[in-house]
């Protein structure tokens, strides 16, 4: 495969980070197979903690891409990319500036108000891919107007392939339980999302910090919270709670697979816990959560809290007593296990492979 060039312009912001970690996964993923033949670049918001962070070259802007049109537009037309993908992110602009370099465009979308971008009008023969990165009981299906339109128009088909995850080995969830003196089952993972989510004028990782204290007392576990690369105050100092910053995403997945139970916001993690079929309790701490975790909670996948201490400490104690404990593990082995990792990393690979500059 010759030198191919990669394009990855994700929604990014100073509150949320999933747009960003996934790009970062699928980038990483594709690079892993294709040794030496990609070059990759990333567009990012220079507001966010992240993005200083970012392995890759990255164009920094002022704020996310889709609000940045002729300055996206300048960064196609410089890097002239085989494929670019558009994670919840980019306008009709970008999109045809993509194609008018000879670019493949992928777009990925994460709920129905997004997923309909993706089906305007405007976007008439300029995406070749559009996944959708949910399982299909967290989704609504298309409306029969959106169907029409597929139905009439050059728009490619949303096709609903569940969350991006790259599972750990079992050698390199020993190292990582090691590495933080952990036990299997023996303690819970915590995660607000990027750490930079404020709601009801309180940081999110702190109301899930101080949440986290409590259950740990009362049950005895250990917690581990990862406050997320947004969060920008230093650490509290805890003598019951592991703190962290940030944790690679391989990292992360290891001991959520291992954790006793979650507690999450209704964002991408709450779609991996569910995919590792490790119990969670899990609040909507941002608009787009909201029905997800209603979609989840009606499934019977997830217990869904409040955004308020009390409540979340009461779902995490309800939760460990059985039978629910029992029945979430038993909703989770009777669910098709949704993931998208092969569908996307291959289907992205196909497109490299008959690329032709």
């Amino acid at each position: 495969m010759s030198k191919k060039r990669l394009l990855f312009i994700p929604v990014s912001s100073p509150q949320g980070i999933g747009e960003y970690m996934r790009s970062l996964l699928l980038a990483q993923s594709l690079e892993s197979e294709c040794l030496g033949s990609l070059t990759i670049h990333f567009v990012l918001n220079k507001h966010t903690n992240y993005a200083k962070n970012c392995p890759y070259d990255t164009t920094l802007l002022e704020r996310s891409a889709t609000k940045e049109r002729d300055k996206v537009c300048e960064v196609i037309a410089d890097f002239k990319p085989d494929i670019v993908i558009f994670d919840c992110a980019g306008r009709a602009a970008h999109m045809k500036a993509a194609k008018k370099v000879g670019a493949k465009v992928v777009f990925i979308s994460q709920h129905a108000k997004k997923r309909a971008k993706g089906l305007k009008l405007n976007r008439i023969n300029l995406i070749d891919s559009h996944w959708v990165v949910q399982p299909d009981y967290c989704i609504e299906p298309l409306s029969w107007a959106e169907k029409a339109k597929i139905d009439m128009f050059s728009l490619a088909m949303p096709k609903n392939v569940g969350p991006y995850i790259a599972f750990s080995s079992a050698c390199d969830t020993k190292q990582v339980l090691k590495k933080y003196q952990l036990d299997e089952q023996g303690y819970f993972i915590v995660s607000a999302g990027s750490g930079g989510h404020v709601l009801d004028n309180q940081n999110c990782a702190d109301v899930f910090f101080a949440a986290a204290e409590q259950i740990s007392l009362q049950t005895g576990l250990k917690a581990v919270v990862v406050f997320g690369p947004n969060y920008n105050k230093a650490l509290p100092v805890s003598n019951t709670v592991i703190n962290l910053d940030t944790l690679e995403n391989s990292e992360f997945l290891s001991l959520m697979e291992q954790a006793k139970f979650a507690l999450l916001s209704a964002g991408d993690t709450l779609l991996q816990a569910i995919a590792v079929k490790t119990p969670a309790v899990a609040c909507a701490i941002s608009k787009d959560q909201t029905q997800r975790l209603a979609s989840c909670a009606t499934t019977g996948v997830v217990i869904k809290a409040n955004f308020e201490i009390e409540d979340i400490i009461n779902k995490a104690s309800a939760l460990l007593i059985e039978p629910h404990f029992n029945q979430l593990l038993e909703k989770y082995s009777l669910l098709e296990s949704a993931h998208s990792y092969e569908e996307i990393t291959q289907g992205v690979k196909s497109m490299l492979m008959v690329a032709d500059r």
